[in-house]
């Protein structure tokens, strides 16, 4: 269990602190001088029955504020502390605010300096607080009057520790391994020495973890716990670890998290339930403070139906990734007048920032607001027809057992997307439906291509249901496929006597630079037109299907197509990822740079491949 402290400054936390432990958290020469703490200090009270409670002690001077914010940022408590004799003070009524944005921690009051008022003032000053806290819906927090230096009241607020370490539950270990970095620095002999928080999961001598701010590997070579080695730490410690790698001190800054490479998914852009003191700014950059770490950010209001409005959503825009899941909580601060506006959670880590305001993204939003991940599944599946990518619903949640919904008897899965049955069987119905009435109104075409039949379903271009769909129905032989153009069994174009026989007159042609196209040139000259007479006539077959433009005066055969798409499948196929280059293409293909160019751009636009960067998966 951590606990943090919170209170004014000079009323007495790390006197308290070392009256608890026998430690002292003061430890720059900077701080010993004044007489403040500064920097984050750390302690642990051992209790009765062998449980350690770790003690944070975070600076009270308003100036340091965002020090702070990082310091309750990780913990499972707070002790509140007092001063008697100087009361309830401005940066207790900060640190009140900062509880409540915190929310759910369990709080103790410490009235300090008791020696120093009388009774009746320290009872006065106890009263206040408890009164403060009831205000933030804390009702009867533990309270206790202490005097650190004599000692009184000190054993009775360590039985209050005792009985809660006693209570608190076990945090779940189970998940991936992820640490919150607090400090950073270099031992001789020993190398780059990180203290934190182990926020989940479990570690061990020898594990490799991810450093979230690159990606760097880092392995353990030694941990301690208070002090002492150990062999592994668990969720819920707070540990050193000597850590092996390529690592500068450039690397790290405080926030810093050490994550299994399972979970390592940097993210700079999220969406966001909000709970506001007061309405964001229009303009400008806000802080935000996730854990032990600060970025600057800039919030977008998320806005409309189905976001109800007494509810208010944002998608947050950072000047910096970070690894965070869903549930993550998050206090906004304003650095210009060094106000504190409002808290959040993590709703969605993996948003995208086109196309946030619409409804169907909303409705998805809306969806995830819950910890139950069964029911947000079922939600999502409802909202989104196109589906649910599971792998990275899994990630977002921090998940390491799928939910029960992905194997329900309703859902069909493909690898990991899942999407409904009756979404999928009713797609199916409506594509049939289109092909037939598209062959009825278009009998001299050879059907219709990818993006035509997501348009008129209504789904995006790169739709994972639309290819699940066409994938099935082609392997099932209720749809046949020529080039691009997909169509219903033993249909065929029916042209007009006039164009089979110019489409005659231009094969052998085609067949005679095959899988190149033609030069329109040469075709002119061949057939003795100029450009205006010729390509009406190249498109004309195009339409029926005889011919494919796959780009500016190229066009192509349709089996010379098919098999320039079945060397496109021997490269991906022959790569481990199931990527290639157009490079690759084209020296496997033999047909030169701009051809290639052109061709693999039309499988882009007519969905066979997808790009991403400089390399291409079939699609």
């Amino acid at each position: 269990m951590i606990i943090a402290t919170a209170g004014h400054v000079d009323h007495g936390k790390t006197a308290l602190i070392k009256a608890l432990t026998g430690q002292h958290t003061d430890r720059t020469a900077e701080e010993m001088r004044r007489g403040m703490s500064i920097e984050l200090g750390y302690a642990w009270l051992e209790c009765a029955n062998g449980k350690t409670i770790d003690l944070v002690d975070v600076p009270g001077h308003e100036k340091f504020m965002r020090t702070l914010l990082a310091g309750m940022g990780c913990v499972d408590a707070v002790m509140l502390v007092v001063a008697a004799d100087d009361g309830v003070m401005p940066q207790t009524l900060d640190h009140l605010q900062v509880l409540k944005l915190l929310g759910g921690r369990p709080v103790v009051v410490a009235v300090s300096k008791c020696a120093n008022v009388t009774d009746e003032r320290a009872r006065q000053v106890q009263q206040e607080v408890i009164d403060l806290l009831a205000e933030l819906s804390i009702e009867q927090p533990p309270s206790f009057l202490i005097d650190s230096l004599s000692g009184d009241g000190v054993a009775a607020l360590i039985d209050q520790l005792n009985a809660w370490a006693n209570s608190f539950p076990a945090t779940d270990d189970q998940g991936p391994a992820r640490m919150s970095i607090d400090r950073h620095f270099s031992q001789p002999g020993a190398g780059n020495i990180v203290t934190g928080t182990l926020l989940s999961g479990r570690i061990q001598i020898g594990d490799t973890l991810r450093l979230s701010d690159n990606g760097t590997p880092l392995r353990i070579r030694s941990i301690q716990v208070h002090g002492q080695t150990v062999t592994t730490a668990q969720a819920g410690q707070r540990c050193a670890l000597n850590l092996v790698g390529e690592l500068v001190g450039s690397d790290l800054s405080r926030g810093s998290q050490l994550l299994d490479a399972a979970i390592f998914a940097p993210t700079a852009c999220f969406d966001s339930r909000l709970e506001l003191i007061a309405g964001l700014p229009n303009r400008g950059t806000l802080q935000l403070h996730m854990g032990n770490a600060v970025f600057n950010a800039r919030c977008v209001p998320l806005k409309g139906e189905p976001l109800p409005a007494d509810r208010p959503y944002g998608q947050w825009i950072l000047d910096r990734p970070v690894c965070c899941r869903y549930g993550e909580r998050f206090i906004i601060r304003d650095p210009a007048s060094r106000k504190l506006l409002g808290s959040g959670w993590v709703i969605d880590p993996f948003t995208q920032s086109k196309g946030r305001q619409r409804p169907d993204r909303l409705a998805a939003l809306l969806a995830m607001d819950s910890p139950d991940a069964d029911q947000v599944m079922q939600s999502l599946l409802r909202v989104l027809p196109d589906g649910v990518d599971l792998g990275c619903f899994m990630l977002a949640r921090h998940l390491s057992k799928e939910p029960a919904w992905a194997q329900h008897p309703d859902t069909l899965r493909v690898g990991n997307w899942i999407c409904r049955r009756s979404d999928y069987d009713q797609g199916l119905q409506y594509l049939l439906a289109a092909l037939a009435e598209h062959h009825d109104r278009h009998p001299d075409q050879a059907g219709m291509n990818r993006p035509q039949l997501a348009r008129h379903l209504g789904l995006p271009t790169n739709s994972r249901l639309l290819s699940t769909i066409i994938r099935h129905a082609l392997n099932g032989q209720i749809l046949q496929q020529s080039g691009p153009s997909l169509h219903l069994p033993g249909h065929q174009p029916e042209p007009d006597a006039q164009t089979l026989s110019w489409f005659e007159q231009l094969l052998p042609a085609f067949h005679a630079c095959a899988p190149r196209p033609p030069i329109i040139g040469e075709l002119m000259t061949q057939l003795r037109l100029d450009k205006a007479g010729l390509m009406p006539r190249l498109d004309r077959l195009c339409s029926l299907g005889l011919l494919i433009c796959i780009g500016r005066n190229r066009y192509l055969l349709p089996e010379s197509i098919d098999h320039l798409l079945s060397l496109a499948n021997e490269l991906a196929t022959q790569n481990n990822q199931g990527q290639f280059s157009t490079a690759s293409f084209r020296d496997h293909s033999g047909i030169g740079r701009n051809h290639s160019v052109a061709l693999l751009e039309y499988f882009d636009k007519v969905g066979l491949s997808r790009q991403s960067g400089q390399y291409r998966r079939l699609a």
